[in-house]
């Protein structure tokens, strides 16, 4: 009698034998893959979560738009309750069954991709109902985690003053981080092996005039030592400078602040990226009083 009362709690609770399976797909040793190249806002990124160890961002452009903002490789170990949270929402919004149009975003192209063992899931960033807003939240949030973890990034750092018709623009790329990087500063050989740089004039926050330092005069910096050419190898916490040709001025320069803008190549190890950076805007600087 007692073994059959027994044995009909088992078959009503359950309380017997192996625990049940929790319901939807497992996702533990979930890996994602999350990037965006987009105009509006500008950003470009690639977030990748593995199923074990660092998490790996490589941010190619300031996070969302953000002057003077740090770009380059950066790693991050998520927290447990981080980790959890993600496969948490993976798994409650059946997105391992996901099979969506890859390539796109509101804004520009982009991808996020998740696996699972033998399982792999492509989810449109397009999409707009509570899993992936979520998923996206939650990974938006390891990538500001990641920011403040450079492994090798660099910032642009610029400062202009007057000079009669001109400015005189200085500006530096600094490294950020704990590893050595190395940049294609003047490298005729690789297609975008050679740094670009561009100086934006602002008049109340918009565009009043722009200027680009051309090739050739990358080329002379180069001749005359002042960039150097090839691979430049640049240590932890070093910057290099860059003093940029004279500038011609637009009118009304008392009311204009200066960006420098700057695109380079980047390698990390086997990493490769191409980095855009911007500096803070900041205002032109008086000219020097004349010496008596």
């Amino acid at each position: 009698m007692r073994v059959g009362i027994l044995l009909g709690l088992c078959l009503t609770l359950g309380a017997c034998g192996k625990p049940r399976a929790e319901s939807g797909p497992p996702t533990r040793g979930l890996e994602v893959s999350y990037g965006v190249e987009a105009m509006r806002p500008r950003e470009g990124f690639e977030l990748t979560l593995k199923a074990e160890g660092l998490t790996r961002l490589t941010l190619r452009r300031p996070w969302r738009g953000e002057q003077g903002g740090a770009v380059g490789f950066f790693a991050v170990r998520p927290k447990p309750e981080e980790r959890s949270a993600i496969e948490r929402v993976v798994r409650d919004h059946s997105l391992l069954d996901r099979d969506d149009e890859p390539g796109f975003t509101a804004e520009g192209s982009g991808h996020l991709r998740l696996a699972h063992g033998a399982r792999r899931a492509e989810v449109s960033l397009l999409g707009s109902d509570e899993g992936m807003k979520s998923l996206r939240l939650l990974l938006d949030g390891l990538i500001e985690s990641a920011r403040q973890r450079p492994l090798a990034a660099l910032k642009l750092a610029a400062r202009a003053r007057v000079d009669g018709p001109n400015a005189v623009v200085d500006a530096a790329l600094v490294h950020q981080g704990v590893r050595p990087l190395e940049l294609a500063v003047y490298e005729p050989k690789l297609p975008d092996g050679t740094l670009t740089l561009r100086v934006v004039f602002e008049r109340a926050g918009r565009l009043s005039d722009e200027r680009f330092v051309s090739r050739e005069d990358l080329a002379k910096l180069v001749g005359r030592k002042k960039l150097p050419a090839g691979w430049h190898a640049l240590p932890p916490g070093e910057r290099l400078v860059i003093e940029l040709p004279l500038v011609r001025l637009p009118a009304a320069p008392e009311e204009l602040t200066v960006r420098v803008e700057a695109t380079v190549l980047a390698r990390l190890g086997a990493e490769k990226a191409e980095l855009s950076l911007s500096s803070a805007a900041a205002p032109l600087e008086p000219e020097a009083p004349a010496e008596e």
